[in-house]
């Protein structure tokens, strides 16, 4: 194993960990595996395989952002609302870094999704019960998003480790 190997393994691993943060980690996974297949001129894996990983980033992220509007859409939140779980959850995932840099980031994520939600949605109808529902319903997508994002980056993880040993 060479140390361009051993790079690529180490940042894709820091990669897959980003999606905790709200980073898309599953593209930097991506472009790390397109930068490996330049470095080595293709070596371990081809153009059509870097190909393949994208696809799954796009599937993914779709998966997730689907996910995310439909179970907060199913609590009743509006536009509002879910904009306001994506500031939110942004916004916990930064301030919660801060405490402690992964547990915090993915604590302040969870819960600043809930509290956005909340908030925006109550700014919007002025019905603190249907703006909590809604903060439930995006904390809901966002759990459920969050496990396909991980669930993605691990397939990558599994196809890279398939093809480089």
């Amino acid at each position: 194993m060479t140390t361009v190997d051993i790079i690529f393994i180490a940042v894709a691993a820091a990669s897959m960990m980003s999606n905790l943060y709200g980073v898309p980690g599953n593209l930097l996974i991506a472009f790390d595996s397109l930068i490996y297949g330049l470095v080595t001129n293709f070596r371990e894996f081809g153009f059509a395989f870097i190909l393949t990983l994208f696809l799954v980033v796009l599937i993914v992220e779709f998966l997730e952002y689907l996910l995310i509007v439909l179970t907060a859409k199913k609590y009743g939140a509006s536009r509002w609302g879910i904009a306001g779980g994506v500031l939110g959850g942004v916004g916990g995932a930064v301030s919660g870094a801060f405490f402690t840099p992964v547990i915090g980031a993915i604590i302040g994520s969870v819960i600043g999704v809930f509290i956005g939600a909340t908030i925006f949605e109550f700014f919007k109808s002025f019905n603190l019960r249907m703006a909590v529902r809604s903060g439930i319903g995006a904390f809901l997508g966002k759990l459920g998003g969050l496990s396909i994002k991980m669930c993605g980056a691990i397939t990558m993880l599994i196809m890279i480790g398939y093809k480089i040993f």
